[in-house]
């Protein structure tokens, strides 16, 4: 229909209407005429095409301001010159237009958002609820939308009515819990949880529109706890669990038959008895015992009368240690009703105290010695003090007589201008004051046993627990880091004394003006022994690099040409902390992978050194997040140095992480220790086990202690256990093995079984579980759980079978132990390869200082041959750095890294080299060096040791067709080098 364009506005918007077959009411909604067909599209078409003023296609919807995010409203028309929404009939808001063309008929259709804002919404104070509308005006008029309600979407926290905490219900009845949502906007829908499950209605179960659970008759697995959960766009809330406990109770069985009535020891049976059970069914959860009696009897049946056997009392507490590092625990027979006193065992115990309190009960015994070598010397003082104050007085008067009578007064009449120094010798001079070395530039660093032999002071090795410094030349005194000080080590910090150095051999080494110890502050790794040698090794290095090696615990610091400055020669070192007390603190989740490595000291470098670190990750499912860990030496605080996947171009580390190994590329010489987090819950960590007990002698306890070590599977982590093992005289009874964890919360269990006759595990002491967070989480390098074994008939043969497997695992480690009493084992070593039990057996005699390293500790892995030319074994560890040559010289990598370093279009440059070598994980850590080539041949020179490293080289060049470098590697190593 074609409108004229004389007629009235409102006659042309009725007509409109008319033709759509809508009304429009007071509120603006649009309602559809029952008796008006709807419109086709041929005339939604026509009206679109014919229409003067502007046609709503979509109107603004009710809407809700959640939290901080505003309420959006949106509104199109057609034929509209503009759009804008008016709130509360007055307001006008900011809107967005937005126009387009409708290619198919040409009509111009405008869009208009608007946002609403909780601020808008909280000062409006009308009566009404927030409304808006939206406004389409041209040149022939305007028309409104229906109104938009916007409202602040919100629900409240607590429920109107809570379901109750404990709900008891009897097998059969109905259940009926109650929950009243909270206030809220929209309102919220309820449902229910079961054991953090969503709920599902069936037959039984069923969710009232109130939000009520009902079920009709409860089964025995609808026990369980519930939560009632109300949501709605704005906020979810849980009500406090109800736990549904659905009892039973008991029921009799049928009566037995009759039986013989009859005591224990009489002859002859009085009168028959049946019994019945209350298992039909039987009580649970709460639910009422049988009523009753469970026994009837004829009249000539009597009860028996009770007897109580007699029974061991319970054990008494463990006893304070005594001087021989035993404690002992007691129990009492208590006789039976007839007055019998006859229990079979023992009524006393006796165990070997642990370490930390054997330890505790020397620090004692040091703690009281010092205290009275303190007193003697505070006597001693005061003496001297005495003695010092009368022959001042004495001279004072000597001199005042003198004076009086006149006589040698010239000799006491010399003024200060008088005094001529230069007649007293120059030692004389400086012996008069201590001053102390300022040049020392040397940072401190308490991790390693630091020693210039130049500079050190011969000290007197004296019984004392501390150590006071002779009087010296001052010209002969140097500042230097204290030597193999475990006080120091263990502190973190350094006691000084101007002029003074101390090298004492003493148990505590203290070189200060008091003789206060602070005993309470040692850490107990420290308590007894220093810490192990083996584990230790440095050199002077120079411009040229080196390369520092502990072979036996697979840690080397490889140092390329180039990295120390040409002025000057510095020595470096190279550790592996066994003590505890150096062991990452981590967070929940985290688990430690490798041993702390230390390498120092802390100088500044003019190019990165290649770290090797063992690990015990199993990492060939993609199931760990590895992140390294770093610390200062000085500093106790660990730092995350680099997580692998997530690095950036400003990461100081690069971690290069192989089956066993982490190569990790750092400018940094600090402490380093690899974590792991379980990427996916199913991350595995290898472990150790190694059992030991002591030499099986002929005993009249009869008892015998086993420990069971679960360490880290790494070359170094046997270390400590060694060092405890020879203090305690213990034995290694079977090679250590390795067995995977897997993460989960899954416990280790240990359990003896198969013991020989006349041997027995104590009740309830043959199986035992470690928690797995003790293990995940371990804060000690030397985790351990103990079995003793009782000798019943004093047998001198001890057979048995230590079985460990992780819970809910088929893996399992079994050790078959056989031992006799003379101490040499029944297992010896066969043609069939059997463990040899001495081989494992670290010595438990005292060796010499010469010899206090690892040869003190020997075992099977320990006994292997080293290279003399390349390989140089002191009582300080294992150093290749004097001997050791790199497989690339300076003029030869210079000129690989000038042929490979140029990015060239076919991509075989430094990336490709990096792809073939298998360390472009994070290619971007490379790009940032000055030369990539070289950084990436480094970690070469540190992970490819083999014979034939420079042959798989050349082939690799040969494979990325780099034709040049090949030809380089010829020319300069020469036509023979393969």
């Amino acid at each position: 229909m074609k409108h004229q364009p004389h007629l009235p506005a409102v006659a042309v918007i009725f007509l409109i209407f008319l033709q759509v077959g809508v009304i429009c009411n007071q509120d603006g909604a649009l309602l559809e005429e029952q008796s008006t067909p709807k419109p086709t599209p041929e005339q939604d078409e026509s009206l679109l095409l014919n229409s003067d003023l502007p046609i709503f296609l979509a109107e603004p919807q009710n809407a809700f301001v959640v939290k901080g995010r505003p309420a959006t409203l949106q509104c199109r028309a057609a034929h509209a010159l503009s759009l804008y929404f008016k709130c509360n009939g007055a307001k006008k808001i900011e809107t967005v237009e937005n126009w387009f063309v409708d290619p198919q008929n040409g009509v111009r259709i405008f869009e208009a958002d608007a946002n609403v804002t909780r601020k808008m919404v909280e000062e409006f104070f009308g009566k009404e609820k927030f409304k808006c509308e939206c406004y389409a005006w041209s040149g022939k008029g305007s028309i409104k939308s229906q109104p938009a309600t916007v409202e602040i979407a919100y629900l409240k926290r607590q429920f109107e009515a809570n379901p109750e905490s404990t709900y008891m219900v009897e097998l059969g009845h109905q259940v009926d819990l109650k929950c009243v949502a909270p206030a809220g906007m929209p309102p919220p829908r309820v449902y229910w949880l079961r054991g953090g499950q969503i709920l599902q209605s069936d037959t039984d179960v069923l969710v009232t529109s109130e939000g009520h659970l009902l079920i009709g008759q409860a089964r025995a697995q609808d026990t369980g706890n519930y939560t009632c959960v109300a949501e709605n766009i704005a906020a979810k809330r849980m009500a406090p669990t109800s736990q549904i406990l659905v009892f039973v109770n008991g029921g009799w069985s049928s009566w037995s038959s009759w039986q013989d009535c009859r005591c224990p020891g009489a002859t002859l049976a009085a009168g028959k008895m049946s019994t019945r059970t209350c298992t039909n069914p039987a009580p649970s959860n709460g639910g009422k015992t049988c009523q009753g009696s469970a026994i009837r009897r004829t009249k000539d049946c009597i009860p028996c009368p009770q007897v109580d056997p007699a029974r061991w009392s319970a054990w008494t507490e463990w006893s304070e240690c005594n001087q021989d590092c035993n404690k002992i625990r007691k129990r009492e027979c208590i006789p039976s009703s007839e007055g019998r006193k006859t229990c079979s065992g023992k009524d006393t115990q006796s165990m070997k105290c642990t370490t930390d309190q054997c330890r505790s009960v020397e620090l004692t015994k040091v703690r009281e010695a010092n205290i009275q070598n303190t007193q003697n010397d505070i006597l001693l003082y005061i003496g001297l003090t005495v003695a010092i104050f009368l022959v001042c007085f004495l001279s004072f008067f000597v001199i005042k007589i003198y004076r009086k009578k006149g006589q040698h007064q010239s000799l006491y009449n010399m003024a200060s201008n008088d005094y001529h120094p230069e007649f007293f010798p120059d030692p004389d001079k400086k012996s008069l004051t201590l001053q102390p070395d300022v040049t020392q530039t040397v940072p401190p660093c308490y991790e390693y046993p630091y020693t210039n032999p130049a500079s050190s002071v011969t000290r007197s090795v004296s019984e004392h627990h501390y150590d006071v410094p002779h009087l010296t030349s001052g010209s002969d005194i140097q500042m230097s880091p204290a030597t193999s000080s475990t006080l120091e080590s263990s502190s973190g910090k350094r006691s000084q004394l101007s002029g003074f150095t101390n090298n004492s051999d003493s148990t505590y080494e203290v070189a200060t003006d008091t003789v206060t110890l602070p005993i309470a502050t040692l850490p107990t790794a420290y308590a007894v022994t220093p810490t192990t040698s083996g584990n230790y090794t440095s050199s002077t290095l120079s411009n040229v690099g080196g390369f520092l090696n502990l072979s036996e615990s697979s840690v080397s610091l490889l140092v390329p040409e180039g990295a120390l400055s040409r002025t000057r020669k510095q020595e470096l070192f190279l550790s592996i902390l066994n003590e505890d007390c150096f062991r990452p603190k981590l967070a929940e989740g985290l688990t430690q992978l490798s041993p702390v490595v230390s390498c120092g000291p802390n100088i500044s470098l003019n190019k990165a050194v290649v770290l090797k670190v063992p690990h015990c990750a199993e990492i060939t499912r993609n199931n760990w997040q590895i992140s390294i860990l770093q610390s200062d030496c000085s500093d106790s605080q660990w730092q995350n140095a680099a997580t692998l996947g997530q690095e950036t171009i400003n990461t100081n580390v690069f971690c290069q992480l192989d089956k066993s190994s982490a190569y990790l590329v750092t400018e940094s010489l600090a402490r380093y220790v690899i974590v792991g987090r379980s990427a996916n819950g199913a991350a595995i960590k290898r472990l150790k086990l190694a059992v030991f007990g002591p030499k099986l002698c002929f005993q009249s306890s009869g008892d015998y202690s086993i420990r069971v070590y679960v360490l880290e599977d790494t070359d170094s982590s046997m270390e400590t256990v060694f060092g405890q093992e020879k203090r305690l005289g213990g034995y290694l009874l079977d090679e250590p093995r390795s067995i995977t964890f897997q993460d989960g919360g899954s416990n280790l269990c240990l359990s003896v079984d198969n013991v020989s006759d006349g041997w027995g595990a104590k009740p309830s002491t043959n199986y035992q579980e470690i928690p797995f967070k003790h293990l995940w989480q371990a804060n000690s390098n030397s985790l351990h759980c103990s079995f003793t074994l009782e000798n019943y008939e004093l047998s001198r043969l001890l057979n048995f079978k230590l079985r460990v497997n992780q819970k809910g695992f088929d893996y399992i480690q079994v050790f078959d132990i056989h031992c006799k009493d003379d101490g040499i084992e029944l297992a010896e070593k066969t043609s069939s390869g059997k463990f040899n039990h001495n081989e494992f057996v670290p010595k438990t005699c005292e060796t010499t200082k010469s010899n206090d390293s690892r040869k003190g500790v020997e075992y099977a892995k320990s006994a292997k041959r080293l290279d003399t030319k390349n390989m140089i074994v002191t009582d300080r560890g294992v150093s290749t750095c004097d001997d050791f040559n790199f497989r690339l010289s300076k003029t030869l990598r210079k000129q690989l890294c000038q042929c490979l370093d140029p990015p060239t279009p076919r991509g075989n440059d430094w990336r490709m080299l990096a792809h073939a070598l298998k360390v472009d994980r994070y290619i971007n850590f490379f790009a940032t060096k000055p030369s990539p080539t070289d950084c990436i041949l480094d970690l070469w020179e540190a992970r490819h040791r083999s014979s034939n490293a420079l042959t798989e080289l050349k082939q690799i060049f040969n494979e990325m067709e780099r034709f040049d470098a090949v030809n380089v590697l010829d020319n300069s190593l020469g036509p023979n080098w393969l």
